[in-house]
């Protein structure tokens, strides 16, 4: 979540788009957005801060999440 969008009223629905696929998805903002069910590395974390200024649809935040998963799967250890 960027600053912009902390702005926006705590568990208003608010129409965004994803900024990897443009599709457009209902954000709550809260700790009740669907996106909070969902664990993420620090690693995906950082890359997410890097490389985009919003939130990211279901889809799209789930397939990065599989592919970071599928990622640290493969590495020696």
């Amino acid at each position: 979540m960027t600053m912009s969008e902390e702005s926006t009223p705590s568990g208003i629905p608010v129409e965004r788009t994803c900024p990897i696929c443009g599709a457009a998805f209902t954000c709550m903002n809260s700790p009740s957005c669907w996106c909070a069910s969902r664990t993420l590395t620090d690693r995906l974390r950082r890359h997410l801060a890097e490389h985009y200024t919003g939130c990211l649809c279901p889809e799209c935040l789930d397939r990065l999440i599989r592919e970071e998963a599928k990622e640290t799967q493969m590495k020696p250890g």
